[in-house]
Order: C-alpha cells, then structure tokens, then sequence
C-alpha cells in the first residue's frame, strides 16, 4: 500500500524506500517535459521535409500542449479511480504508443495525430506524479520533494533542445523520438518495481466524466485558436474563437453542477485561497514562457547576439531553475508555505521590473540579471504552490488537484506564447522584428514585461488580501 511508506511527520530523513520512489517519479516526470520542450528545435526541418509553412507546422507543438491540457483533469480522475501506480503505467504505455507512432509518421498530419495521442499520455503522468509524491512522502518533506521534482522538470526543459539537437546533427529528426520510447521504457519498469502497490477508490467514488471531458476539450480546442498563431487570423475571427471558448467553458461549468462524478467538484473550488494560489500560477508561467518566446527575438535583433550565444542565453533560465529547484523546497519545509510563497512572488515581481528596466541600460549583463532573478523566485513559488495545493485536498482528491496544478500551468505556457509574444509584435508596429530598430525592440521589450509586472503586482496584492481571510 503507498500509505505505508508514509512515515510519521518527525521524521527528518527520506527512507530508502522512499528514496527510489521519488527518483522514479522523477524519472516518470521527465517524459512529459522532453516532449514538452525537445520539438520546437525540430520545427524548420519537419516544415522543408513536410513542404509546409511555419504556422501549420507549430501544430506539432499545439497538439501535444492541447491534448495535455484538455485531458489533465480526466486523467486526475482516471487515477483515483483506478488506481494511481495503474495509472501511471497506462500513461507510460500510452506516451509510448505515441512516440513511436511520431517516430514512423510519414505526413504531417500522421505526427500531428500522434502527438495528441502522447499528450493524452503525458497528461496521465503529470496528473499522478504529484499526487503521488503527496502520499508517499512524510508531511514534513513534501516540500523538499516538491522541489526535487521541480528541478527534475527544468532539467528535462533544458535537456530537450539539446538532445533533439544531436540527433538532427548525427542522425535524424525520429530519433528523438525513439529516445523518449527508451526512457519510457526506463520509466516502467522502476515505477514497475519500487513504487508500491495501490488500490483503486471503493465503485460509489469512481468516476470519469465523459460529458464533462468533452466540454473541457472543446473549449481548450477554441482558446488554442484564439491564441494569435499567425499574420492571416484576424482580430474578428480571434474573437469568435474566444466566445466559443468561454462559451464552452460555462458548458462545462454547468455540466460539473449536474454530474455525479465530475471532474471538479464545487465542494474543491470552495477553498478560496487555493484557488487563488492556482490563478496565481497560471500568471506565473505564463510569464515564465513569455521570456522563452519573446527573449531570443530581444537577444537576437536588439543585441545583435549570434543564434549559438542565444541559445545559450535562453538555456541560463532552465539551468537556474533546476539548482533552485531543491533549496526551495527546503525553504518551503523549514520557513512554511506562506514564507516561501510571498517570497517567490516578490522575486518574480522583481525579476519582472529588472527585465522592463535592466536589458535597456546595460544590455545582456542586465537581462542575465534580471533571469537569475525571476528563475529562482518562480521555482520558490512553484514549489510552495504544489505544497500547499497538494497537502490542502482530501486524499480522494489528489489526482483532481494534480491536475489542476498542470490545467494551469499548461493554459498558462500556452497564454504566454501567444498573448505575451502578441502583445510584443504589436508594441514593435513592424511585421517583423528584423524589420524594427533597437530603440523600437527596446520599448516594445519594455512595455511587454512592465504589463507582466502588473500582473505579478496583482497576484501578490491578491494573495495577501484573501491570505489575511483564509490562512495557508
């Protein structure tokens, strides 16, 4: 049983057993983000194998972030009913099927329907890894775990461009996908053998809202549309996405009023404070994607760097984020949730002015600054944030909170490619941003992220108010 590895709140140390459990979640939690973040460095030369244009092959992408995020909260729901290690290992099983699929496309339509299909995979995994890790470990460290499996993703994150970058330089773009097959392997067979056996919930608290699945999708489908992906969508045609997309999103409201087993329960949305802290986060990474988007164009055309130095550049923010990932989870265990949490948003907030005001007066050295400091207080918040989710929601209703965490975060990367780097192009009022002077990328740098720091400021000001209410 996974309770039984739970040790009493006094201990101080991770057992052994516990210990091989979170490396293998850990290793469980780099499939997803591989898939996330390895196939941006594919896109030109699937677009010249393919014979397509740039907006149609950033659907290889789209589809997988899609997929991801419409199915997070079923598959919650499919782990706690089911059981979470059966899960996770569906979701293995899945990816795989996925990648290897990828590996044999011979279209691109073929790799676009297989990587829905390995999103549908990662979001099982993304949805169990964190309810897991809540259950296995001794309350005491779960924020030190959190953390580890922070890291875990920002290495993963960093480990993606490059691994998918040697294998277009030695072999083939499939090869990156066969490489993901034999970490899936890998992940099998050490939550296979070290993670212990769960049992699935009692029939009257199983569920899976079909009905509520597809609302959620629909609407996800539609945000994804809205989201300006290229030139030829018009602002009309924007809007209307969007309206649909709210429009199926009260549908799916609604229908979870009415279910008997639905996604999210009513009695889950009442904790006002964790639902702030989950709106909070969807800020945060949006933000966080917005320098991984808007960056290299900044780097590139306003400080003339060289695409190699660029990449470099942008890897600084992965990299930091994978050393802050354990400190912040000892922060978060030895000075408490609330301690770490406005600290990370104050970090973030300051990294946010230090990118507006630092990369026009002193050029890389204050864009680098202002990227050691937002990267770690993000990681700090982060795992705070999964702390306080996790250890707030009734055993029953892990899976549903994990996959909250990721709905968020993955409405947020997706809200901060498009809006964030939407709201650049346009403060550039050139159409592109080869065509614009440094003193026009500078202001439009400036601007983006002066509206990213009034969003942080209102997310700080936010958890505040309502923390004096409702303590963490």
């Amino acid at each position: 049983m996974l309770e039984d590895t739970v040790n009493t709140e006094d201990q101080t140390a991770l057992g052994a057993g516990q210990k091989r459990v979170l490396f293998s979640l850990a290793v469980v939690l780099i499939l997803p983000t591989l898939g996330m973040s390895s196939i941006n460095v594919l896109l030109p030369t699937l677009a010249e194998e393919f014979g397509v244009g740039q907006a149609l092959v950033n659907w290889v992408v789209v589809a997988y972030l899609l997929s991801l995020t419409a199915f997070i909260l079923g598959a919650g729901a499919v782990g706690d009913s089911v059981g979470r290690k059966r899960a996770l290992r569906i979701g293995i099983s899945v990816f795989c099927v996925g990648s290897i699929a990828a590996g044999l496309s011979v279209n691109l339509w073929m790799l676009i329907a297989a990587r829905l299909f390995q999103g549908i995979g990662a979001a099982l995994l993304l949805s169990q890894v964190f309810a897991l890790t809540s259950v296995v470990m001794p309350k005491r460290k779960v924020g030190l775990a959190m953390g580890l499996l922070g890291t875990t993703a920002a290495i993963g994150t960093a480990l993606g461009p490059l691994l998918s970058g040697a294998m277009l330089e030695w072999l083939s773009w499939q090869f990156t996908f066969w490489l993901m097959i034999l970490l899936g392997g890998a992940a099998y067979f050490l939550i296979a053998r070290f993670l212990p056996d769960d049992v699935a919930n009692p029939p009257e608290l199983q569920r899976f809202d079909v009905i509520g699945s597809a609302w959620l999708s629909t609407s996800c489908l539609f945000y994804v549309l809205a989201m300006p992906s290229s030139s030829s969508f018009s602002l009309v045609l924007h809007s209307v996405f969007f309206f649909f997309s709210v429009t199926f999103i009260y549908c799916f409201v609604q229908s979870q009023k009415r279910a008997q087993f639905p996604l999210v329960s009513l009695a889950f949305l009442k904790h006002k404070l964790r639902n702030t802290s989950l709106i909070v986060s969807f800020i945060v990474d949006a933000i966080a994607m917005s320098t991984l988007v808007v960056g290299p164009f900044y780097l590139t055309y306003a400080l003339g760097l060289s695409p190699v130095t660029v990449g470099l550049i942008v890897s600084i923010g992965p990299c930091t984020a994978a050393v802050a990932g354990y400190p912040s989870g000892e922060v978060v265990d030895h000075f408490g949730i609330a301690f770490a949490m406005f600290l990370g948003l104050l970090m973030i907030l300051i990294g946010t002015i230090s990118f507006a005001i630092l990369p026009s007066l002193f050029g890389l050295y204050g864009y680098v600054v202002a990227l050691f400091v937002l990267t770690p207080g993000r990681q700090l918040f982060l795992a705070a944030h999964h702390t306080f989710v996790m250890t707030t929601v009734a055993e029953k209703e892990k899976g549903m909170g994990s996959g909250l965490i990721n709905l968020c975060k993955n409405l947020g990367l997706m809200t901060g490619a498009s809006l964030l780097g939407g709201v650049f192009s346009l403060l550039l009022q050139v159409k592109s941003a080869a065509l614009a002077s440094s003193a026009q990328l500078n202001m439009a740098f400036s601007l983006t992220f002066s509206l990213a720091a009034l969003f942080i400021l209102g997310a700080l000001i936010a958890v505040f108010v309502i923390s004096r209410k409702q303590a963490f």
